[in-house]
């Protein structure tokens, strides 16, 4: 029987970015989606698929769209995880990242109201671990959507910048990366910005604008190479669904919402704000209930009526706000919420800051430990990777008065984490000048916003509190846009504020975050609900924003002006020395016998070596430091002629004197080497344990040593 052989169509496409070929392939795999992309930049292939629900679930008031970002292991030529399993589990940090900032770049170009699920899946399928996944995971999701047929305003290109020493680099490899001061993501759509993602060892308000300039250009060239590509496609565009309120459900809740109503919202806290939020909610809901009840009046749900009594609040907040510069708790667009900061406040607990500002409260708590207890990153991208400064950032249900549990740790809580900890690594103190391992830890205590600007201050002061030696300190802000616009998303007018709070996030349209030094910025993330953003605004908000921190610094360093000159005695002490690497051996005996007899004699002290002979020692007790030092070096040390100790009598005979040299050894001191005669018994003149100075000045074939007293 004759096999028919298989016949299809592709369309493929190859060109250049960042001059790197890169090339593109369509209805080859995953034909059953709605689109699927095969992506090669240069031997990087990933596989983009996007699907979308056609039937959503009905009363729901989101965009449900999710990024998975799925890890493959095979694609980077490696079998990991768990003896036990060998598969693929959860999503590590890195991929959780990647998705992220994908789903911050695209889903302000979805258009409002859409309720259609849709979920764009990443598949790598070869990695060549060159460079970083981020900048192609954003403008091939672009692709991926719009090859859908699904409403997407514009393509979405991005791009990643390096500097040092007056040179910038468009997309470079991890290895540049490392070497670099400044590793700036940028996406958005031609000609303005709607994300950002920065890491930065205190790199200049101009080098960042530098910086933004070379962006424009770069992200006009992705999105022209996605135009051009969509242009060979023959896309059917695909019918969603919205739920929009209806004109009857608009005029209905504006004219229960008095003036009085929307005017009692203001000078609240989020605590008194939500209860009357709700209170009003469940008027309006309570009002238009056999109407919601009614099967026939389809135009009359909750989920339309919620959503317009949200817009109602929404609209009046910003609009008074813009227009009279006032905000909900009658600050002015310059002041700051009162703070408080306080250090030390914990027994046991190695080190702690808190910084409470209003009503968000973020409590961080330091640990250090042994240079060996660092984190590991062994993932897709990552081979046994080591960090010795990680941040984890927890942000419990209580925190904004919910009543639930705390089960996994969420997107949010990774990102929020990720950030604090990219803005307070450029000041962390070498390993040679600081040798612990340092965890950091924000716990929410309450949030009244911008909790992950509250865990960058409340790190640098537990951090300071530990006596870890920062370079500089480090704090950080949210700052927040407010805009009026036409029709076309057009700004006609704009405000810029400082120190977001929680009843303004839900009404503006940026999240701004900023932090770094007094004079330089070490890491801004910005998420938008806007399709862009001029560079203007963004210029403005990053030298308002480092004008503002510095005002939130003032209060930090009156808690803690600097670090303080010592670990407290609850945290263990290290010893970082030097021995021959070639010794090392010797240290660790044949079966371990000789490092396991140290560490029992020095009470379970910690001992790591590193290949070029560097050993750290980690204990409690510095008198137990001392002696395993003492030890390794006498096993380290070689003897040979004319090498000078400072050596313990250990015996005393009336020929001499036996002092104990390295490696164990005793030799005697004759008394013709002592130097000088002396009258009478030796025990007149010297004691046992009596510290003496000699030098070795034979050692024969038989290994026998002589040695004689060393005079001033």
């Amino acid at each position: 029987m004759a096999v028919t052989k298989k016949q299809f169509q592709t369309v493929d496409f190859t060109t250049e970015l960042s001059g790197r070929q890169i090339s593109f392939e369509t209805w080859k795999l995953a034909m059953q989606a709605d689109s699927s992309i095969r992506l090669q930049y240069w031997n990087n292939v990933l596989l983009f698929t996007t699907c979308m629900d056609k039937d959503p679930k009905e009363g729901t008031d989101f965009l449900p769209l999710m990024i998975d970002y799925r890890e493959s292991y095979s694609a980077a030529g490696r079998i990991a995880w768990a003896l036990y399993k060998r598969r693929e589990w959860r999503a590590s940090e890195v991929a959780t990242l990647y998705a992220r900032m994908s789903d911050r770049a695209l889903r302000p170009m979805f258009p409002k109201g859409m309720i259609n699920s849709i979920v764009i899946s990443v598949t790598p399928l070869a990695l060549d671990h060159t460079m970083d996944m981020d900048v192609p995971n954003i403008i091939w999701s672009s692709v991926s959507i719009m090859a859908a047929g699904i409403p997407f305003d514009w393509p979405v290109g991005a791009v990643q910048i390096w500097y040092k020493d007056g040179q910038f680099l468009v997309n470079p490899t991890r290895e540049e990366l490392d070497a670099g001061i400044l590793n700036l993501l940028l996406a958005g759509k031609k000609w303005s910005i709607n994300m950002i993602e920065c890491g930065a060892n205190e790199v200049p308000e101009d080098v960042l604008k530098q910086a933004f300039v070379l962006w424009q250009k770069e992200i006009d060239k992705s999105c022209d190479i996605q135009l051009e590509f969509l242009n060979k496609l023959n896309i059917q565009k695909q019918e969603v669904t919205f739920n929009k309120p209806w004109e009857e459900v608009i005029s209905f809740i504006s004219d229960f919402m008095t003036q009085d109503k929307l005017d009692s919202l203001t000078w609240n806290t989020k605590v008194p704000f939500n209860t009357l939020f709700s209170q009003y909610e469940k008027e309006v809901l309570d009002l238009v209930k056999e109407k919601i009840e009614d099967p026939e009046n389809e135009e009359f749900t909750e989920s339309k009526v919620k959503m317009w009594f949200f817009e109602v609040i929404k609209d009046f907040i910003r609009n008074r706000t813009i227009d009279t510069w006032i905000r909900l708790d009658d600050r002015d667009m310059y002041t700051i919420r009162p703070l408080f900061c306080e250090v030390d406040n914990l027994p046991q607990v190695h080190w702690v800051g808190l910084f409470w500002r209003w009503d968000t409260q973020v409590l961080t708590t330091t640990t250090l430990w042994w240079p060996k207890d660092y984190l590991v990153y062994d993932d897709m991208e990552n081979d046994n990777v080591q960090q010795r400064y990680f941040h984890h950032y927890n942000f419990p249900p209580f925190s904004v008065w919910e009543a639930n549990i705390i089960r996994f740790v969420w997107r949010r809580e990774i990102g929020h984490g990720k950030l604090a900890e990219k803005a307070l690594m450029p000041m962390l103190p070498s390993q040679e000048d600081f040798p612990y391992s340092i965890r950091t830890v924000s716990e929410c205590m309450s949030s009244g916003w911008s909790t992950s600007m509250g865990s960058v201050c409340g790190s640098t002061l537990s951090l300071m509190d530990a006596g870890v030696p920062l370079k500089k300190p480090v704090a950080g802000i949210a700052m927040w846009l407010m805009t009026k616009n036409t029709d076309g998303d057009n700004i006609t007018k704009y405000i810029i504020l400082n120190d977001l709070q929680w009843t303004e996030d839900f009404t503006g349209d940026m999240d701004f975050k900023v932090a770094g030094t007094r004079d330089w910025v070490t890491a801004i993330q910005l998420d938008t609900k806007l399709k862009w953003l001029t560079m203007e605004i963004v210029h403005e908000t990053i030298s308002r924003a480092i004008q503002w921190y510095n005002e939130i610094m003032d209060v930090m360093l009156e808690a803690m002006p600097t670090h303080r000159a010592q670990v407290k005695e609850s945290a263990p002490k290290i010893r970082v020395f030097q021995i021959n690497p070639d010794k090392v051996k010797e240290v660790i005996g044949k079966w371990w016998d000789v490092i396991n007899q140290i560490i029992e004699d020095c009470w379970g002290i910690t001992i790591d070596f590193e290949d070029d002979g560097t050993c750290f020692l980690t204990h409690p007790d510095q008198a137990m430091i001392e002696k395993a030092e003492k030890i390794i070096r006498e096993i380290a040390t070689d003897l040979e002629v004319w090498q000078s100790f400072e050596a313990n009598i250990s015996r005393i005979e009336d020929y001499g004197v036996f002092v104990d040299l390295p490696k164990g050894k005793k030799w005697l001191c004759h008394i013709s080497d002592l130097g000088q005669r002396f009258e009478g018994w030796l025990e007149k003149h010297f004691k046992i344990w009596q510290t003496m100075n000699v030098i070795i000045k034979e050692i024969d074939n038989m290994w026998r040593i002589k040695v004689k007293r060393k005079l001033g």
